[in-house]
């Protein structure tokens, strides 16, 4: 049995036969019809607008199509069916004969919609939003699986038309042929006739129905969410920020709903079981208003996008908190290393002293040598006694050139300890204020930059793992997409570059601080 996949590839194939550029056109058209939606296409005459909603008609298996021209002067008759006259006579009701027009049509065409009078307009609210036409005394279901309206402008302000403008859930931009060798095919191919869909690959009322019912099941990872509230802050921002003469972007809770449907079908089509961060691309063309909105809505989603992948689910924010853990431990270890502990006393100006140390008079040690020691190796120093104080004997370096003369016996390794000395591998504390600040509780064998810089380097590791996965998911899963244009796959590709930039710039980061901190214990 052929795959969902493999069938709407063929579809498509099938549909875009002697197309010119309008291939993502089309098949945004057909995934707004499998989601039960609405598409707009705005463009100049001339751009083949009503070829795609032809091309469209062809896809679905006996399915009746109604297309029309509208006016100022287009009359309800004219696109619901005119009234019975023998209904109204003979029965006295008012119904219309609806065969052939809007209410029996599952493909409808209308283009300059906005042309509409308020008597047409109402009626398609209904009929668009809720596959409903009420003819007469009676509510009818329409079979209406897509409406694709069309226009050269967009709706004007104050005529009543945004209700209308925003059931239309896919809005695209339908512009000239702008490569040459498209042109020139487009220019020299003589024939225009509509490609023959074979009868297993159209659409039929069975598969629709599946199709719409299997999208309904697909997840929703909880990025997905994210990302999308992470768009509509970015909205509220825009018109929080806007200039009072450039108009708003307005999303309905409705229409976010309708968002996430069609993702959800273009998700079932792709044959996954989850909206992917790919499929989000397709929001924009589903969140502007005014074409100056375009590239503003187009950014908002790529970052979000980009910060869907490094912020939720590679722990981004985590990272950059550990990072920046790990440099401030680095610069408080450095602060403890070039200043004094302001709780050891100084005695005669520039010294400290060992209390306890069995030794007639007092033993002291230059603060600055105190300072110098480390607390994982021993360095020399001998006794020497104060001239001028001859109570004090004082710990002096050992040089091993200059104190040769020293006796091994009065020789003597020292190592700092937590306001103590280590003598000889023997603890002595050091003489401190009585009112002191108690030191911080005493950390495990690994120091707290070592245990940090672990932590960073792990979750690192981690981030470079997710990352692969995916990288390698999002890349395959773009690459086969039904819905994305070529310029929007090489934005996936291009959000994954940057995000495995990131990546490349924290390992950097942290082999430069690893670096700095081991010069740093070598000179300690």
């Amino acid at each position: 049995m052929k795959s969902i996949k493999s069938h709407i590839t063929q579809l498509l194939k099938s549909l875009n036969e002697g197309v010119f550029e309008k291939e993502h056109t089309i098949a945004l058209s057909l995934l707004s019809a499998m989601a039960g939606e609405s598409i707009f296409l705005l463009g100049p005459p001339g751009v083949a607008k009503s070829l795609v909603a032809r091309r469209l008609k062809l896809a679905f298996k006996n399915a009746d199509a109604f297309e029309y021209l509208m006016s100022r002067f287009s009359t309800p008759d004219e696109i619901f069916g005119p009234v019975s006259i023998s209904k109204l006579k003979d029965e006295d009701t008012y119904e219309r004969i609806t065969k052939g027009y809007l209410p029996t049509a599952a493909i409808v065409f209308l283009d300059e919609i906005w042309k509409a009078g308020p008597a047409i307009q109402n009626s398609l609210l209904t009929v668009i939003n809720e596959k409903i036409y009420r003819n007469g005394q009676f509510t009818v279901r329409v079979p209406l699986k897509a409406l694709i309206a069309a226009s050269n402008e967009l709706p004007a302000k104050g005529e009543g038309l945004e209700a209308l403008y925003d059931r239309f859930l896919v809005r695209q931009f339908v512009g000239c042929i702008e490569q040459e060798y498209a042109f020139d095919q487009m220019i020299s191919s003589t024939k225009e006739m509509e490609p023959e869909i074979p009868g297993e690959l159209q659409i039929d009322d069975e598969l629709y129905s599946k199709i719409q019912a299997e999208s309904e099941k697909v997840g929703i990872h909880y990025t997905i969410f994210e990302l999308i509230h992470n768009i509509k802050r970015e909205i509220e921002l825009y018109n929080t920020g806007r200039d009072e003469n450039t108009p708003p972007i307005y999303i309905s809770d409705r229409r976010w709903k309708k968002i996430v449907g069609l993702l959800r079908t273009s998700a079932y089509l792709n044959e996954s079981a989850g909206i992917h961060f790919s499929d989000c691309l397709l929001m924009s063309a589903c969140l502007w208003d005014e074409v100056s909105q375009l590239p503003i809505i187009e950014e908002m989603v790529e970052q979000s996008i980009t910060r869907g992948i490094n912020a939720y689910l590679l722990g981004e924010k985590r990272l950059e908190q550990k990072l920046d853990s790990l440099k401030e431990n680095m610069k408080s270890e450095h602060s403890l290393r070039e200043l004094s502990d302001p709780g050891i006393q100084v005695v005669d100006t520039f010294y400290h002293r060992i209390e306890g140390y069995h030794i007639a008079g007092n033993l002291l040690i230059f603060a600055s040598d105190y300072q110098s020691l480390k607390k994982d190796s021993n360095r020399l120093f001998y006794i020497q006694q104060d001239k001028f104080r001859p109570v004090n004997k004082i710990l002096k370096a050992y040089d091993f050139v200059k104190n040769r003369n020293v006796a091994q016996k009065n020789i003597y390794s020292l190592r700092k300890g937590r306001r103590s000395v280590f003598v000889n591998n023997q603890e002595y504390p050091l003489l401190c204020y009585d009112n002191c600040d108690p030191l911080p509780a005493q950390q495990d064998d690994s120091t707290p930059f070592e245990f940090t810089l672990q932590e960073v380097i792990d979750l690192l590791h981690q981030m470079e793992v997710e990352y692969k996965t995916i990288s390698e998911r999002e890349t395959a899963y773009t690459k086969e997409h039904l819905f994305l244009s070529p310029s929007q796959k090489s934005k996936i590709r291009r959000i994954l570059g940057e995000t495995a930039h990131i990546i490349e710039n924290y390992r950097n980061e942290l082999r430069i601080i690893a670096h700095a901190h081991e010069q740093e214990n070598r000179e300690y």
